[in-house]
């Protein structure tokens, strides 16, 4: 705590009722905003316990003249501060904090998330906790596979937020290039750094390079559609794509 702790040996002492008061709501200091350190474009925050991690008092800085949107990993407990919606929104893997509107150098408006739905405090939005994994075959098991576009096309059937992709193969490729796929939403990637499966490797979990989701909202009823981009020396069979996340 940030008070002074007073122990008291007389039980009329209001010491001990105080600190043992202080201790019930200990747990909502974490993410709070520090009242030592104010500042209009930076958001101080004070350490504490949360989720099994131990924070430490921190800052990010504000954009100017922008929304900012403040969330906590809830595989790390590392608070971040974006100006788009993408981590905001996907409650599955970020818990909300702040939301924070600055116009010319100031504070226009500060909404605190962490106590209310998907909030560090608060419940997650329906389903977020659960899981799901959406596996999709891209090819039969014994055809070699080729690189081409729209390998696979379906709709998604119903609105969904990806925590992560995979890709798996029934027989690996030897050599050559690195086995490489895209995933698409209405004819736009959805990976930043694509899905790698490396030589003699039957899954992307082991690849070198992981792949990196650009845009995790997939919408209800969204074209979906799986390319090969790259082949080796095209012995690589039994292409599967899996979609892993929680229902929007």
């Amino acid at each position: 705590m940030t008070g002074p702790r007073v122990p008291g040996g007389n039980p009329a002492d209001p010491f001990p009722i105080v600190n043992s008061a202080l201790d019930v709501f200990a747990h909502q200091e974490v993410y709070a905003p520090d009242p030592t350190a104010p500042s209009l474009l930076t958001f101080a925050y004070l350490g504490g316990r949360w989720g099994g991690f131990a924070i430490s008092n921190g800052s990010v800085a504000l954009t100017d003249n922008a929304e900012n949107y403040i969330v906590v990993n809830r595989s790390t407990g590392v608070l971040s501060v974006a100006t788009a919606t993408t981590n905001w929104d996907n409650q599955a893997a970020y818990a909300r904090v702040m939301h924070i509107t600055t116009l010319a150098g100031a504070r226009q408006t500060v909404r605190d998330y962490r106590a209310g739905p998907g909030g560090i405090h608060g419940q997650a939005t329906l389903g977020a906790t659960v899981t799901q994994a959406i596996p999709i075959a891209v090819s039969d098991e014994t055809t070699a596979l080729t690189a081409g576009t729209s390998k696979v096309t379906f709709r998604m059937p119903f609105a969904f937020t990806l925590v992560e992709v995979r890709a798996s193969l029934t027989t690996a490729q030897a050599s050559g290039s690195i086995f490489t796929v895209d995933i698409n939403e209405g004819g736009a990637s959805i990976l930043s750094t694509k899905l790698t499966i490396d030589n003699t490797e039957k899954t992307s979990k082991t690849a070198a390079t992981a792949a990196v989701i650009s845009d995790a909202n997939l919408a209800d009823d969204a074209e979906i559609t799986i390319d090969i981009d790259q082949v080796g020396d095209g012995t690589a069979k039994g292409l599967k794509v899996y979609l892993i996340g929680v229902a929007a």
